[in-house]
């Protein structure tokens, strides 16, 4: 019966996927291999052919196409919101660079479309997710349980933690070593980022400490005003203020990551389908050396990143052009 239903409905298949569609048909006719590339399954009434990232749903003639597939055939461009955080993502003149987008390009190329980068201020990125109006974001999120609430959001593609820094010369830079040394001082965090909610937890949870949270708009005006003396610590991803911290002399990082994090990539809750794509080209891309080079090429203190990676796109065409 589910054989006649899929032939029935064989010839309003769009042409790329009929290949697809005979290949189940006589797969289930013949007994479906186990572990094959297609299956077949029930999802309630509904009987639907999956094939790796492209899934053709039928039944009450109703046909949809996964978003990695429509993204592919359809869009030809996936779209990608961002925000401004060293190395992670910047602007480099008109164009927008870093770690984070280097990943994405990756996940674009994976797909084989074009890919269209956004930035905007970081508190409106999420919104931007859960509306629709991107494909997903990538902005040196850490996945949080809040974050979680209103859009999904993949593994991790890189850990970090929150640090403190203050001047290299200030007279804090032997004697802040957590949030509860900064009782009376000014403490500069970035707006609606995890600095903001962990120096805001901790005034909450300990009452006997008192200091003044300043919010800035991106880390870089943190850090700037630490230097100028309008504020008196900060707190960062250990990360961003390691590459902050070479670019700006005269700043001190002073603990240790006293959280634990993991950037993650959001989507829009339901597009189940993509963020598995997304998951996989993040397995794929810790397997295949392509994690490592982005850590030289953006955040190695060594400072020789762009050479190194300069070297293994050289070695990656010489091999290429060897096939």
């Amino acid at each position: 019966m589910l054989i006649k239903h899929f032939c029935t409905c064989f010839h309003n298949v769009p042409k790329l996927h009929k290949r697809e569609m005979r290949y189940c048909i006589s797969a289930m006719q013949k007994g479906l291999p186990q572990g094959g590339p297609f299956c077949v399954s029930k999802a309630g009434n509904r009987d639907s052919i999956t094939a790796q990232a492209v899934i053709v749903h039928f039944g009450n003639d109703n046909r949809r196409l996964s978003v990695p597939a429509r993204v592919r055939e359809e869009k030809g461009v996936i779209t990608v919101a961002t925000g401004t955080y060293v190395p992670f993502e910047y602007r480099d003149d008109d164009n927008i660079v870093g770690f984070d987008i280097d990943l994405a390009q990756y996940i674009a190329d994976k797909l084989g479309v074009d890919m269209e980068v956004t930035d905007m201020e970081f508190q409106s990125i999420v919104p931007s997710i859960q509306n629709g109006e991107y494909d997903f974001s990538i902005a040196a999120m850490y996945k949080t349980d809040e974050r979680c609430e209103v859009v999904d959001m993949s593994k991790s593609y890189c850990d970090s933690g929150m640090i403190l820094a203050v001047k290299e010369d200030s007279k804090y830079a032997d004697t802040i070593k957590s949030l509860a040394d900064c009782d009376g001082l000014k403490v500069a965090v970035k707006e609606g980022a995890t600095s903001y909610n962990v120096a805001q937890s901790f005034l909450d949870e300990n009452p006997d400490v008192s200091y003044e949270i300043v919010q800035y708009k991106d880390t870089v005006g943190c850090v700037s005003d630490l230097l100028a003396g309008r504020v008196d610590v900060v707190v960062n991803d250990l990360l961003n203020q390691k590459i902050l911290s070479k670019e700006y002399d005269g700043t001190k990082i002073v603990c240790d990551p006293f959280t634990h994090a993991e950037n993650a990539i959001a989507v829009q809750k339901g597009k189940d389908d993509l963020l598995a794509f997304i998951n996989q080209c993040i397995d794929e891309y810790y397997e295949d050396g392509t994690y490592d080079a982005l850590w030289k090429k953006w955040i190695d203190a060594s400072g020789e990143g762009e050479e190194a990676a300069a070297e293994e796109d050289t070695a990656a065409e010489d091999a290429k052009a060897a096939e």
